[in-house]
């Protein structure tokens, strides 16, 4: 009998080994080649997001994935000889390449991709500058399903991060204070309003309290397992963490040099759906020494350190994909000119193509808000002044609106000197101070090409009265849109009792249900400076239209906020 069971036992293992053995072997490998950019040196920088853009939305967990190494680094390559032997060299089973041609505001995307079979497959696509990125999207999802035999998943909504129908918040939920102008309209669901949220109220999620007063924050999933980390910089850690339960779990820390003054934190996406951190940072001298940082099995692995450039990840027109961008310092100024998209390389970066910018503009306090053909060239380029108001610029660099009011509000900063071209203050206050800019965050929440700047509002009278007094008691998240002669507000947070610090748009709890996150730092009072503590709260955002006939909440008079 034991001589039986050990035999069924073998032939059962060695059938589990065949068909282990079976799906490794339909497993398919693809490489994306350098893609030919024919137009603007402006768009030169496509030739790598192009391929990172289609590497990722081929990418089929366990059935089609990269071989090997990113193989978007190197010259374009325009011939199928060429790309054969490319498909070789990686061992993978298919190659992809192609060329993009920009024409003024029109764009054609032209794919290949041979198998090791010799078999071809072609695709063209034309679109709008300002809608590559559907472009992308149509031909990813037809060499997915032609070539690689995938079919179409179903999708929750067009931001989205996983289907979830039934994971959406209470249509009455009070923390969204719809756009004043059209107050019959209800949007994201009137979630965020001034009044509301009392006992019981489940429509924000906030973390427990942390010993420490943040700079900055992201939300992405670092290390490719599917579930998004938050990561939290303070002047001397970076710190990871996971969502459980409503609170933030410990996942790693990293020390950082305390001989530096830390400024910032952004991810930078890189293939096999990952993504690593950049820590911007700089010395006694006030010169940038920034850090890029990789996460995987709870630890951090430093790749590149005292990196000589100030870095930023924007999203660049006409795809509007992150790309990694850089500027060097010029002593006894803070910017040398000049803005260069940067190259990863294994040792840091390395400068490519400078981009064409108004002088006023710093690597730190730009992106950009896609936008419809009107009468100011669709795309807006938008910057934060020295008195950290919006400035619009068109796509060729005519200014054409500012804002009166001010937004971003950090409390890092830093002593600069006076006349500094594009930051030296024209006034008396702050004459001598840089505050870092708070990110600003363009995204389209509906799918439908409309596109929303999201940007923090700091509330303060002190600061008023006290140029340098930064800690602001009050804070809200304000979403502005382009309505064709300035920016309007659509819709904002309630009051929000701290300084936000940073905030994102992310599926911070992985819940499938997409949250607005924000970063705070508590406000104890005046003197209470050194007893700040940080918190995050997480706001889910309903995608979908809800009842017209909800009205906003009228216990809190607008007209009478003290500013």
């Amino acid at each position: 009998m034991k001589r039986i069971i050990r035999t069924s036992l073998g032939l059962f293992m060695l059938m589990l080994l065949c068909a282990a053995q079976a799906i490794a072997a339909e497993k398919a490998t693809f490489i994306v080649l350098p893609f030919a950019v024919e137009g603007p040196q402006g768009f030169a920088y496509l030739e790598r997001s192009v391929p990172q853009m289609l590497t990722s939305r081929l990418y089929w967990k366990d059935n089609v994935e990269p071989a090997g190494a990113d193989a978007s680094a190197g010259s374009p390559v325009r011939d199928a000889a060429t790309a054969e032997a490319k498909r070789k060299a990686a061992g993978a089973d298919y190659v992809v390449w192609g060329t993009v041609n920009v024409v003024d505001q029109d764009c054609s995307l032209d794919v290949r991709v041979k198998s090791k079979s010799g078999k071809t497959w072609q695709y063209a696509s034309d679109a709008k500058a300002n809608q590559f990125m559907a472009a992308i999207k149509t031909t990813s999802d037809r060499i997915n399903k032609e070539v690689f035999n995938r079919k179409a998943e179903p999708t929750g909504g067009a931001t989205a991060s996983k289907p979830n129908a039934t994971g959406r918040v209470n249509q009455m939920n009070p923390n969204l204070v719809i756009n004043e102008t059209t107050p019959k309209e209800v949007y994201l669901n009137p979630h965020f309003r001034y009044a509301g949220g009392g006992a019981g109220d489940d429509t924000s999620l906030r973390s427990q309290a942390l010993p420490f007063a943040a700079t900055g924050m992201e939300v992405v999933d670092a290390d490719g397992d599917g579930r998004n980390e938050v990561f939290i910089l303070d002047d001397t850690m970076l710190y990871a963490f996971h969502f459980e339960g409503g609170q933030l779990k410990p996942a790693g820390q990293q020390p950082l040099p305390k001989v530096l003054d830390i400024l910032s934190i952004r991810a930078l996406p890189i293939s096999g759906n990952r993504a690593e951190l950049i820590v911007n940072a700089i010395d006694k001298d006030t010169l940038p020494q920034a850090m890029i940082f990789s996460y995987a099995g709870g630890q951090f692995t430093e790749k590149a350190k005292n990196v000589k450039y100030f870095l930023n990840v924007v999203n660049m027109p006409p795809a509007f994909q992150p790309v990694l961008l850089g500027q060097q310092a010029q002593p006894p100024k803070l910017f040398r000119p000049g803005i260069y998209e940067m190259s990863r390389t294994s040792g840091g970066v390395t400068p490519g193509n400078r981009l064409n910018l108004p002088e006023t503009v710093n690597v730190l306090n730009f992106t950009y808000l896609p936008g419809g053909f009107d009468e100011h060239g669709g795309n807006k380029l938008v910057t934060l002044t020295e008195q950290e108001h919006l400035r619009l610029y068109t796509a060729k660099g005519s200014r054409i609106a500012e804002t009166e009011e001010s937004y971003s509000g950090t409390s890092k900063g830093f002593l600069i000197e006076n006349a500094m071209p594009g930051l030296g203050r024209e006034t008396v206050t702050l004459k001598d101070m840089f505050y870092v800019p708070m990110r600003m965050l363009a995204i389209d929440l509906e799918g439908s090409g409309k596109f929303e700047l999201l940007v923090n509002k700091p509330i303060s009278t002190a600061s008023k009265v006290f140029d340098r007094y930064r800690f602001f008691p009050q804070s809200e998240i304000h979403s502005l849109f382009w309505d064709g002669i300035g920016m309007n507000l659509r819709w904002k947070t309630r009051r929000i009792k701290g300084s936000i610090v940073d905030f994102a748009v992310a599926d911070a709890n992985n819940d499938g249900i997409l949250d607005l996150v924000t970063l705070i730092n508590t406000h104890p009072g005046a003197l209470g400076v050194n007893a700040r503590k940080t918190i995050v709260q997480l706001f889910p955002l309903d995608l979908t239209k809800t009842d017209s006939k909800t009205q906003p909440d009228k216990t809190f008079n607008d007209q009478d906020a003290e500013y």
